[in-house]
């Protein structure tokens, strides 16, 4: 029994991690468009 708690909750913790992860290269992504596409203009 303790090892599915264990394995659900080091589940839980990588997923919200990747997804946060994620959403950062995202933002850092975007930023870097709006940097690169102010320049040239």
């Amino acid at each position: 029994m303790m090892f599915w708690v264990r394995m659900i909750l080091i589940g839980a913790f990588s997923a919200t991690s990747l997804s946060l992860m994620l959403f950062q290269g995202i933002e850092i992504y975007h930023s870097f468009l709006d940097f690169f596409n102010h320049r040239q203009s």
